[in-house]
């Protein structure tokens, strides 16, 4: 990959999560997370980590993108629906929603006093390319970080790039990832939750689920992303027995 074509890529990772916010009473933000949007059998569905979404809760919405005369947008999806793992009796970190197929979300680099990029229509994915990663190939994510509340009703976020992931290897219902650095800690990746993580070549593999060095099973410099490939069926499912809105 040339220095150019590394930079494209890395421009078009920072469209590929969607920003997803938990709305507080009176309609305050009180909590981040990011999804990816995915086109599937002629239906569209935002797809992202159920632990950052937690199940049962219906407060959580997709910003759509920033309007300088009504302020942030938003759609909040009817509901998001869960799997479990039946032979483990466990939850599975990811669930899904489905959403309208002209739902778009537009990025825009946003500070306290106000727009400061064009705007840009963030990426939607063909779910039927999802495949499964490989040790040769380069992958990355981009999620949103470092939370700000501005007003009542305005929250303020950093979009950053996370490239050079490298595929380990499978560990059933995720993919193990080495990051190129240390890991940084739990706080800087919150917000995370739920990121695309994609290959060189555009393709959608994985969403970012956890790797906290505080935790008791912790390895060094590692994250795993939820195995898209392996959940494909969920969606399969629902598109054979739901009929569209």
């Amino acid at each position: 990959m040339t220095p150019n074509e590394r930079q494209k890529w890395l421009d078009w990772i920072l469209i590929t999560s969607i920003p997803l916010r938990k709305i507080g009473p009176n309609d305050v933000p009180i909590g981040n997370a990011s999804g990816c949007l995915v086109n599937y059998r002629g239906r569209r569905f935002i797809l992202t980590a159920s632990h950052a979404v937690k199940l049962g809760s219906s407060d959580w919405v997709i910003e759509l993108g920033y309007d300088e005369k009504r302020g942030t947008e938003i759609f909040r999806p009817a509901c998001f629906l869960y799997l479990g793992e039946m032979t483990e009796i466990a939850d599975v970190d990811f669930c899904y929603a489905e959403v309208p197929t002209d739902i778009e979300s537009t990025f825009q680099h946003l500070t306290p006093f106000g727009p400061k990029s064009e705007k840009r229509s963030r990426h939607v994915f063909d779910f039927t390319t999802v495949k499964e990663p490989d040790t040769n190939e380069m992958y990355g994510f981009s999620g949103q970080v470092h939370p700000e509340r501005h007003g009542t009703h305005a929250m303020v976020t950093e979009m950053a790039v996370y490239p050079g992931l490298r595929y380990n290897k499978n560990d059933g219902p995720f993919y193990e990832f080495k990051l190129p650095v240390p890991h940084p800690g739990h706080d800087f990746f919150e917000g995370c939750s739920g990121a695309p993580i994609v290959d060189t070549s555009g393709r959608l593999v994985a969403l970012v689920s956890h790797g906290d060095p505080e935790s008791e099973n912790f390895i060094p410099n590692v994250i795993y992303g939820i195995a898209l490939s392996r959940y494909k069926f969920a969606l399969d499912f629902y598109c054979n027995e739901i009929k569209p809105a």
